[in-house]
């Protein structure tokens, strides 16, 4: 798989709220807040301001990976607001009535 598809990929993944509750009882043990801290420090709050491409994309991927962890930090510990609620559609709400009618 190479970078393009995997970025076009990333965003499609489906939420494992498990996963994300790993994600946050580890990060907030002592250590954990130790590590994601020294992460933030050191490579996602810093800004490259060279010109080399290949090392901006270098940079911009560490920082993807930071992100990843906020997010499934932030999933583990406010799930409810990665839950999508929808009430039925007219439609499915008419075809129910028909199926129990018949």
């Amino acid at each position: 798989m190479n970078l393009w598809s995997w970025l076009k990929r990333r965003g499609k993944q489906p939420v494992n709220p498990d996963l994300a509750k790993s994600y946050q009882a580890t990060f907030a043990t002592p250590d954990g807040m130790r590590v994601l801290q020294h992460l933030l420090d050191t490579i996602y709050f810093i800004v490259y301001e060279g010109t080399d491409p290949n090392y901006a994309l270098i940079h911009n991927s560490r920082r993807t990976v930071v992100q990843e962890i906020l997010d499934n930090i932030d999933i583990g510990e406010n799930p409810e607001k990665y839950m999508v609620k929808t009430e039925p559609s007219e439609l499915l709400k008419h075809l129910e009535e028909q199926s129990h009618a018949d």
